[in-house]
């Protein structure tokens, strides 16, 4: 905490705290030590995969066995493994042996297509692909064939049920010692949407993936023997770094969702006891809207973390009563390994409902087009720099890193401080909405709209105007009994909010367009939506 009012919206941290010089595979190697009979990982309630529990020792056990056996295959440190499908216990077990083989892990998103899987393989140098057999519907091997003749440098496949339990049955037989791998090396790299037209590939290292998962639960009181569900995918930093590592940093039984079904998330959180659930906001109005969500027992609940997508205040409020339990937003981004702020728990629920303070040894700045400093409240890109930044995207076109010489991070953010520190999300620099001159920012609407009962998702985006530029567009899941029409909403809004706020278009609709990490696509909406209106991009 600040032990002064702050003026401008800039916290350079007094913490100077080094980034953990513990390795994945080292970190997991002490937890064993510590907590060799306590429950580590856990799935159950979900009859795709069965039920599974495995123990500190054993999780240890069997990932250095994964480790030698590829390192018996002949890969060598440095080389490059892909893991491609969703949230299966084989990936973690994969993540944990390519960590202690002192081999890189790049993280596929299981939606990907040809080109995008071709693409991602042949950026990263990929030498290996381990597979899911099955995508939802799609049988997996034959699309790793069918762009293999164009990856020179795939030599191998394995997948989940078969080729993975090889390579562990040959490291058990190996007489190979586990190598020494530096915390500096790099080990995941995981691919972001960017302005080059090509996803860009964010390189993290140990060090700064084990230190920033190790604070987040810290920040979180989240410690040994606490049960925690968290819906993040595993090839989403959120669920491959913050949360499978930081519930081993700390003690915790990591309970993830293979895929996210509200029912099958109650039935984990109420019995298995689960003291925390870490997901995103449209999970949480899911798990509300269950038929059978009134019937259930969550006695030994106490926390959600919410993730992801910038939280209402509304909802934060409706699921704290609901649950009966306290809420913390946290945000970050895959290139600061996942959490760049949070809340405390001992915050109150406006404060929870924003980003929060800065992470342990983290510094910020918010800042104008010019890179000024900004004064407090005043909206401007966030700045970060840390012991949880990548050490650069490995494949811009002129060959940058994404980092300044200073060693900021613009992550593209808008963002507020207030005068002890804690920053507000207010949307994309891209996102947002200009009108004749006037800053608009989509949270700030969508806040306002979930006020009304009739609301129960949003998102506001930003269409082209002949006269002003821009007018804000409101696309809407209601509850048509709460709600009639769009001049109803209007109506309710000029009471509440200044008129160039409340958005000149309304649309209503069943479902959105969203990403495996649950957030909803706006793009897609603003595509859909210029479409019909006819106008222009």
């Amino acid at each position: 905490m600040p032990t002064s009012k702050l003026t401008i919206s800039e916290w350079i941290t007094d913490d100077l705290r080094t980034p953990s010089v513990l390795t994945i595979g080292d970190m997991l190697i002490e937890s064993a030590d510590k907590w060799p009979k306590k429950e580590a990982l856990v799935y159950s309630f979900q009859p795709e995969i069965g039920d599974i529990r495995m123990t500190y020792k054993e999780l240890n056990d069997r990932t250095s066995n994964i480790a030698k056996g590829f390192l018996e295959a002949g890969y060598t440190s440095g080389d490059a493994i892909a893991i491609w499908g969703p949230n299966h216990p084989e990936w973690i077990l994969a993540e944990y042996g390519l960590a202690k083989a002192g081999l890189k892990l790049i993280t596929l998103n299981p939606l990907y297509k040809k080109l995008e899987l071709e693409y991602a393989l042949n950026s990263s140098q990929a030498v290996a692909i381990i597979h899911a057999d099955q995508i939802g519907a799609n049988i997996v091997r034959p699309q790793i064939e069918e762009v293999k003749e164009q990856v020179q440098s795939l030599r191998g496949i394995y997948s989940f049920s078969s080729g993975l339990s090889e390579i562990e049955e040959s490291g058990k037989k190996s007489s190979l010692n586990l190598p020494k791998v530096s915390s500096k090396d790099i080990f995941m790299i995981q691919y972001t949407s960017g302005t080059t037209g090509k996803p860009k590939a964010a390189q993290m290292p140990h060090s700064a993936l084990v230190t920033t998962a190790k604070n987040s639960h810290e920040r979180w009181q989240i410690g040994e023997g606490h049960k925690v569900c968290h819906g993040f995918p595993l090839f989403h930093i959120g669920g491959s770094a913050c949360m499978t590592l930081g519930a081993a940093v700390s003690g915790a039984v990591s309970l993830p969702l293979y895929i996210f079904k509200a029912s099958a998330t109650l039935d984990i959180i109420e019995k298995e006891g689960c003291s925390v659930f870490i997901g995103v906001p449209t999970m949480l109005v899911a798990m509300l809207e269950d038929p059978s969500f009134d019937n259930r027992d969550f006695s030994n609940f106490k926390c959600i973390v919410v993730g992801g997508a910038n939280p209402p205040l509304e909802l934060l409020k409706k699921c704290e009563k609901a649950f009966g339990v306290d809420m913390i937003n946290g945000y970050g981004q895959t290139e600061t390994c996942g959490v760049t702020a949070t809340a405390l728990p001992s915050d109150s629920p406006e404060k929870k409902s924003i980003a929060g303070l800065p992470m342990p040894g983290v510094s910020v700045r918010i800042v104008d087009k010019e890179g000024k400093t900004v004064p407090n409240n005043i909206a401007g890109e966030l700045l970060y720099k840390g012991p949880g930044l990548m050490q650069g995207y490995g494949n811009l076109p002129d060959g940058s890193s994404g980092i300044d010489e200073q060693g900021w991070f613009a992550t593209g953010d808008l963002a507020t401080m207030d005068e002890e520190g804690y920053l507000n999300i207010v949307g994309r620099a891209k996102e947002m909405i200009i009108r004749g001159g006037e800053n608009l920012y989509p949270i700030e609407i969508e806040n306002y709209l979930l006020e009304h009962p009739g609301v129960l998702e949003v998102a506001v985006l930003g269409l082209t105007d002949e006269k002003y530029g821009e007018e804000a567009c409101a696309v809407i899941r209601r509850d048509a009994s709460k709600l009639t029409n769009e001049e109803e909403l209007r109506a309710w809004c000029k009471d509440r909010i200044s008129r160039w706020k409340i958005p000149k278009y309304i649309f209503f609709q069943e479902n959105f367009p969203m990403t495996p990490s649950g957030k909803i696509q706006k793009y897609k909406l603003q595509e859909e939506y210029s479409s019909k209106l006819g106008l222009e991009e």
